[in-house]
């Protein structure tokens, strides 16, 4: 996944309400994110910097051999049958254009995440540090899906803004 904001995220693309204005701006697109967050529409993090992330899904936890920088976990839900792992440039062009959606670029990407409809908790785990080099051939984030429910995220995980 590209990552040219520091921002990559977990989306339902069938409940996120993404179209902002075409004059939006950043406070009022992670105002937007923030409403969605507490929806549990989706999950937005950042990661450190601005790089090309390998992103793993699974029902499992991280593998014991590699190294876990940082991790939290929060909910979503899925309402149609699937997520989508996106970065902030899928926002905020869904975010500016009304014909556009979360979730034009999952087939470029590869994104898409079939699961039964459901809350979810997704436990993000970050196992490479953006400061310093790759210290394994294992991916850049692990995402674990469990079914569960937690109160929502009050703002941006890992984010100064």
């Amino acid at each position: 996944m590209t990552d040219d904001s520091g921002f990559l995220g977990l989306v339902d693309p069938h409940a996120y309400t993404s179209f902002v204005g075409a004059e939006w701006t950043l406070e009022g697109l992670f105002e937007r994110v923030d409403s969605q967050m507490r929806q549990r529409t989706i999950l937005l993090w950042g990661t450190g910097g601005e790089e090309q992330w390998r992103v793993d899904l699974s029902d499992s936890p991280v593998d014991p051999r590699l190294p876990i920088i940082r991790q939290i976990t929060g909910p979503i839900a899925v309402t149609g049958g699937e997520l989508i792992v996106v970065n902030l440039e899928t926002v905020t062009m869904a975010a500016q254009f009304a014909d556009s959606a979360v979730d034009d670029d999952k087939d470029v990407y590869g994104s898409r995440i079939e699961l039964p409809n459901g809350d979810y908790l997704c436990t993000i785990s970050q196992l490479t540090d953006p400061e310093e080099g790759r210290a394994h051939d294992g991916p850049d984030f692990h995402l674990q899906l469990l079914a569960g429910r937690i109160p929502p995220w009050p703002e941006i995980a890992w984010s100064e803004l």
